[in-house]
């Protein structure tokens, strides 16, 4: 797969934290471990950043950051299995297959090992398996991005939603905040798909999944356009495709007239360094960033409180950022040194 200069800089990343998962952990008294759902992303070295300057902070932790280069929901399993077998002080868990990974939180739990879930939690009936989960409130995530299209389009239209994996618990929340917030519905009250409420419906073949394909996003983006012609919004809740800008820009120039007057209206999910010239130039309206640094941070802080015997609120907030094309080249994504 082709990547930008910043995703191979990820996959080399992936390289040295896959390597850290053989070795030994240094002289630091307690080893945390942080299971990320894949590594060639954008999204992955902040976390990774976070994760070593809290471990830094706190003198006596090791951070140990892995996760499968490819997303790959059943290695993801087993390299947090292998860290429970490895017997590290505390491990913090980005669930790729919420009920799978369920089962390994049962095992930690099962050897004391403290839990703690970041940006994708477990499913609901298993949350007793964590202490906290850390990250976004995604169902207000996804109400974000779709406030952004109703600001631009009162009228309704037509909509494709992008997504990542279809089982991922937190971006299925997402697209249900995208429909819901169009449609003009309750959260206790949720639209399976959008069919004409409020004037909003979703054309054949959307939403459309990528499964953390970079070069697939981007190809579904060209795909979406071709065959939508007169599209009213796109809405991705991650960056995949803008991670491969110069597919991205291919597919999204030849509209740039439409983009210009807002006849198409396109939201994406992330704020990261591939993602902020598109913005600038008017490739996309907004784009609505997490904070990965804070969910790396945050865990490993989480789980020092855990080893020594601290209690953690259930939900741990980590916020996000709107960005315009305003501001993508100089205040956006900028995050704060802790």
């Amino acid at each position: 797969m082709s990547l930008s200069g910043s995703l191979k800089f990820t996959l080399s990343s992936a390289a040295i934290a896959l390597c850290a998962f053989g070795a030994t952990a240094n002289a630091a008294d307690r080893e945390f471990a942080l299971v990320f759902k894949v590594l060639n992303n954008a999204f992955s070295p902040p976390i990774d950043a976070g994760c070593k300057d809290a471990a830094k902070k706190l003198g006596d932790v090791t951070c140990t950051y892995i996760g499968p280069t490819e997303y790959d929901e059943a290695k993801q399993v087993q390299l947090a299995q292998d860290m429970i077998t490895r017997g590290v002080d505390g491990l913090g868990i980005s669930a790729g297959n919420p009920k799978a990974m369920a089962r390994i939180l049962k095992m930690a739990n099962d050897k004391g090992i403290p839990v703690v879930t970041f940006d994708t939690d477990v499913l609901p009936e298993d949350a007793g398996l964590r202490a906290t989960y850390i990250g976004t409130d995604n169902y207000s995530f996804g109400v974000e991005l779709a406030k952004k299209v109703l600001e631009n389009k009162k009228e309704g239209g037509t909509v494709c939603i992008q997504s990542g994996a279809p089982a991922s618990e937190n971006l299925k929340a997402r697209v249900q905040g995208i429909r819901d917030t169009l449609a003009g519905a309750s959260k206790d009250q949720p639209v399976a798909t959008l069919t004409g409420q409020n004037g909003w419906t979703e054309p054949a073949g959307c939403p459309v999944y990528n499964n953390d394909d970079i070069a697939l996003a981007a190809q579904q983006v060209r795909d979406v356009m071709t065959n939508h012609p007169d599209l009213s919004a796109f809405v991705a809740v991650g960056g995949w495709a803008q991670y491969a800008p110069q597919a991205y820009k291919q597919a999204m120039e030849p509209l740039k007239e439409r983009l210009d007057k807002k006849d198409l209206v396109v939201v994406f999910g992330d704020n990261f360094g591939p993602q902020l010239p598109l913005l600038a130039e008017g490739l996309s309206h907004y784009n609505i960033g997490q904070r990965p640094y804070d969910m790396g941070y945050e865990t490993i802080m989480a789980l020092d409180k855990l080893t020594k015997g601290e209690k953690l609120e259930p939900f741990i907030q980590t916020g996000t950022e709107t960005c315009t094309p305003d501001d993508a080249l100089t205040t956006c994504g900028k995050v704060a040194a802790k």
